[in-house]
């Protein structure tokens, strides 16, 4: 296991991709416990009776349950899957949260913008990022 980065693609330090990577790793942790905490309480698949979601976003949203920690796991173990699946993790979040902004406006005519604050700015974060930690990576290694 490491979570070492190799120095930058123009012999700097090290340090900057540690810092990147450790933005990287609380968020996909503070996502893994609150959507594990809300599975944990309410169950899984759970849906408010009173104002439901359409079944397609929860079953999407408690995707994240399993493909957040299994995000962390990628990035220690196997840091280019893991770059990887962080972005392809933040594409479904984005496509996810636009689809609800568009269902809330036509269902209920509320403009929903809550996703934006924490998840818009770590997907732009983790984009503009992602290059810089891709040409840090350890490089694969050879199936024996």
């Amino acid at each position: 296991m490491t979570v070492e980065t190799s120095e930058t693609s123009r012999g700097g330090s090290p340090w900057p991709n540690r810092l990147i990577l450790a933005v990287w790793f609380v968020c996909f942790s503070v996502g893994s416990l609150v959507h594990i905490l809300t599975v944990a309480k309410y169950g899984l698949f759970a849906n408010d009776p009173a104002d439901p979601l359409p079944m397609p976003f929860v079953v999407v949203n408690e995707l994240f349950t399993v493909l957040n920690p299994l995000t962390i796991a990628l990035l220690i173990f196997k840091r280019r899957a893991g770059i990887v699946s962080a972005l392809g993790v933040v594409a479904l979040v984005y496509v996810l949260n636009l689809a609800m902004m568009a269902w809330f406006w036509s269902a209920k005519g509320i403009v929903y913008t809550a996703w934006l604050y924490l998840n818009g700015t770590m997907g732009v974060f983790m984009a503009a990022t992602a290059r810089r930690l891709w040409r840090a990576a350890p490089p694969a290694q050879a199936l024996p």
